[in-house]
């Protein structure tokens, strides 16, 4: 009898031996598949075995020592570390879109502060589809300057368009809005502000934000348009803002691509450089002058440069952050580059 509770024992603790190893290998490959070694250093299939059957081993406090913590008060922490650190970058990213960009005064001279605006300004919306205007705007929808995508009506109509809704061309004119489909940002307020200059407008910014920086800084917003009386709007046109086909083709000057990445990777004009519209953006607003300067860092201040999208509209943030930088820039569109090539 004695002999067979030997075996029997042994037989169970060889057991016992058997499935603290496999135990440990499946702790092994666990630890294997996080991408490295555990940080406890492992589990110990013989220190196991000699808690089977002491009363105490379960009763041992799991924060004795860091390798024995417990896998709450282990995940706790990261948990909680994670969320301080969230909220730390939250806080920070908060504070960061609450600054105000400070701006030159070459800068402040086409990109007017919420401040700089006066009664003496006409504020002209162009957003697509706006409901809520800064009071006493006048609201003229960006789409009815254009033919067609990439094409502005002639002459005659924009005048009438303008004079229509009461502005000349000896107004002081501040645009604002937004292409809410197009991703958001001012590319709408800057591609009318860049057709105004080339009508010879001389007195004419964009406003440094959107109705709704508007609305949060006190100031009255409305769901209504302004109706001003109708004047004549008389037209001095000019090139200089407007590039050619053979400008481009002619080489002398520098080419940007501010189209995406992706676009600008599935062909472009020879000798193209990639700046990306959003890349000049904070957010809805044009990046202050420190940064512009680093991305235009590849550009040379010297010669002129061209700024392409497909339909204009979108590299027109570009152009205005070069115009703004000191650039002599001038717009283009990709639809005419291959039109050309045929």
């Amino acid at each position: 009898m004695h002999s067979l509770n030997l075996g029997f024992s042994f037989i169970s603790i060889v057991l016992l031996m058997l499935l603290a190893l496999s135990q440990s290998a499946s702790a092994g490959a666990e630890c294997a598949s996080l991408g490295g070694g555990c940080d406890d250093g492992g589990w110990d299939p013989m220190a196991k075995l000699d808690e089977i059957g002491n009363t105490s081993a379960d009763q041992q406090p799991a924060n004795t020592k860091w390798p024995a913590k417990s896998r709450e008060q282990r995940w706790n922490m990261s948990a909680s570390t994670e969320s301080s650190s969230a909220r730390e970058g939250t806080e920070d990213a908060a504070a960061e879109q609450q600054a105000i960009t400070v701006r030159s005064d070459e800068a402040a001279a086409i990109l007017a502060p919420l401040d700089a605006v006066n009664g003496a300004d006409i504020l002209l919306d162009v957003s697509e589809n706006s409901s809520s205007h800064i009071a006493g705007s006048v609201v003229i929808p960006y789409m009815q300057f254009n033919e067609q995508p990439g094409l502005l009506k002639n002459l005659s109509e924009i005048t009438e368009i303008l004079g229509d809704a009461g502005i000349s061309r000896e107004d002081s004119v501040v645009i604002y809005g937004e292409c809410l489909p197009c991703g958001g940002g001012p590319s709408v307020a800057t591609y009318v502000y860049w057709m105004m200059k080339g009508l010879g407008h001389e007195r004419v910014r964009v406003l440094d934000g959107t109705a709704e920086d508007w609305q949060a800084s006190g100031r009255v917003v409305t769901s209504d348009a302004a109706v001003l009386a109708g004047k004549t709007y008389s037209a001095a046109p000019t090139a200089n803002y407007t590039a050619t086909y053979e400008m481009v083709n002619g080489g002398g000057v520098q080419i940007v691509d501010a189209r995406t990445v992706q676009e600008f990777g599935s062909g472009s004009i020879p000798g193209s450089i990639n700046i990306p519209y959003a890349s000049v953006l904070d957010g809805n607003k044009i990046k202050s002058e420190e940064k512009l300067e680093k991305i235009f860092g590849l550009l040379d201040k010297g010669q002129s440069v061209v700024v392409f999208t497909n339909t204009g509209m979108k590299a027109s943030v570009v152009w205005f952050a070069l115009e703004m930088m000191g650039y002599d820039a001038r717009l283009y569109s990709y639809q005419d580059w291959v039109a050309n090539q045929n």
